[in-house]
């Protein structure tokens, strides 16, 4: 069962009737074709606008496929795929899918199958992912039919393995798997791979969701045949046969009637052959099968030398000629055009994988810029945390040194005044003294760095250190106070006394 998606086009007018007829489609066909009729009765179809005009022939085409009527509308059929192919990408798959039913039905093989390949093409390359997978599983697997028509085994399989992964893609059809897994067993089948045959057949039977569904004695056909093609139980598979042969419907007997001629005749008793061969024959329902099956007793009386009995069919063949065998020629005109599928198929995937690689790569790429720029900036930004708790840091050991020597200097300050207060002019020693208590480096330096200091100058650098004024300098060292203010103007072009005051202070 397929459920085509309404029509999405945003450049038309799309009739809301037609669409609602769209959805009844595959799901209650027979309510489609009887509203078909209703927007035939109720709208001049011809005077509407192109595109609702062709959109209701493609759904007349549909209505007629799945009410299993031969396609009365081709003509309007082919406008509307001429149509479609300018307009609108899922409509014109659909339109050609619809063609190629018609030109199948028409035994127009090979067209059929560059309108159902041309549908796969226009699917890879239009419609987006997931691409309808029921409309995706239904062409597979008439594809697959056509090939296995026409005894091309090997491609049926990609095809029936293709329908049947679509159906396992969204909302599995128990049904549809079970006759998807009978077809693909079937090719085994014809290509002597029993056991991989015999493994599809079964499963088949336990997706079946219903025995009553005419393809359960079909699958049980195909096993009894196996017992007798491969060899594994003959006897059984004979008599299997001949009970599903004798509950058969008419429309189904004679072909079975066919197989089990076959499987006597290949393996004896060629009279048991000849039996079947003729029930097939008398009941046939159709010209082909009888023309078929006449070849096969013709043969037979040709081998037992019954003259009369050659005539007699010999007679009907030349008057009901059986259809010729698949032509060598279209076979390998059929394989070409599916294999040259395949190898576009092929391309436009490595095209979008080598797209999709480098999407993926640019999306990586940028999420990697990304995570590496927001990993920065957070290193940056913990960095400068960092720094900033490092300099607020060093600010307050700074502050806290400054304020230490500060203290340590004012506490000094404060000996040395009190000294000076206590001794008055002997207090020099004892000043000097509290000063290489607390700053012996900073006299040493002194030292080194101007040794042509005299003793005056050094006491008189040191007390200027200390914060003492002239007048008092000038009674601890009992000097005037204009020596004093000699020495201080001459200190000054020796010494650096900014430089080393901030090592007090």
């Amino acid at each position: 069962m397929l459920v085509f998606a309404h029509c999405k086009s945003h450049k038309f007018d799309v009739s809301p009737e037609l669409l609602q007829i769209d959805n009844l489609m595959w799901l209650q066909p027979d309510s489609a074709t009887h509203e078909l009729s209703r927007f035939w009765a109720n709208y001049n179809i011809d005077s509407t606008d192109a595109f609702n005009k062709h959109y209701f022939n493609l759904l007349v085409s549909e209505a007629l496929f799945k009410g299993g009527y031969p396609q009365s509308n081709r003509k309007r059929l082919l406008k509307a795929v001429d149509y479609f192919d300018t307009t609108d990408c899922w409509l014109s798959a659909r339109a050609h899918y619809m063609n190629g039913v018609g030109l199948k039905a028409n035994d127009s093989i090979i067209e059929a199958l560059g309108e159902y390949l041309h549908v796969l093409d226009i699917m890879d390359e239009h419609i987006p992912t997931p691409p309808h997978p029921r409309f995706m599983m239904l062409i597979h697997c008439r594809i697959g039919d056509l090939f296995s028509e026409q005894y091309m085994q090997e491609p049926a399989i990609v095809c029936y393995e293709n329908a049947l992964r679509y159906n396992d893609y969204g909302e599995t059809n128990p049904l549809t798997r079970s006759y998807l897994l009978q077809d693909l067993g079937f090719q085994y089948d014809k290509l002597q791979k029993y056991d991989t045959a015999r493994y599809y057949y079964n499963e088949a039977l336990r997706f079946l969701p219903d025995t009553t569904d005419v393809l359960y004695p079909k699958v049980l056909f195909y096993l009894a045949m196996l017992d007798c093609t491969s060899g594994s139980d003959f006897e059984h598979g004979i008599v299997e046969l001949k009970r599903l042969a004798s509950q058969c419907s008419e429309s189904n007997r004679d072909w079975r009637y066919v197989n089990i001629g076959l499987i006597y005749q290949e393996a004896g008793p060629v009279d048991s052959a000849l039996v079947y061969f003729q029930k097939a024959f008398d009941t046939g329902i159709n010209d082909a099968m009888k023309s078929f099956v006449a070849e096969f007793i013709y043969e037979i009386y040709e081998n037992q030398g019954d003259t009369l009995k050659m005539t007699e069919f010999a007679k009907y063949l030349i008057e009901k000629p059986s259809n010729e065998r698949v032509s060598m020629a279209r076979v390998s005109t059929l394989n070409s055009m599916f294999q040259d599928y395949l190898t576009r198929h092929q391309e436009r995937l490595q095209h979008q994988n080598r797209k999709r690689i480098i999407i993926t790569v640019s999306i990586v790429l940028a999420i990697v810029l990304l995570m590496v720029s927001i990993i920065v900036k957070l290193i940056n930004k913990k960095r400068t945390i960092e720094n900033q708790k490092l300099q607020e840091e060093k600010e307050r050991l700074q502050k806290g040194f400054e304020d230490s020597k500060r203290q340590q200097f004012e506490t000094l300050q404060k000996r040395v005044k009190s000294i000076f207060k206590e001794k008055n002019n002997n207090s020099l020693p004892l000043i000097i003294n509290e000063f290489k208590l607390v700053y012996l480096d900073i006299l040493n330096n002194i030292s080194k760095d101007y040794p042509n200091l005299s003793e005056t100058e050094k006491n008189i650098l040191i007390l200027t250190l200390l914060n003492f004024r002239i007048k008092e300098e000038a009674v601890i060292l009992n000097l005037s106070e204009n020596t004093i203010m000699k020495y201080r103007s001459n200190l000054k072009k020796k010494v650096d006394f900014d430089q080393i005051s901030s090592q007090i202070r």
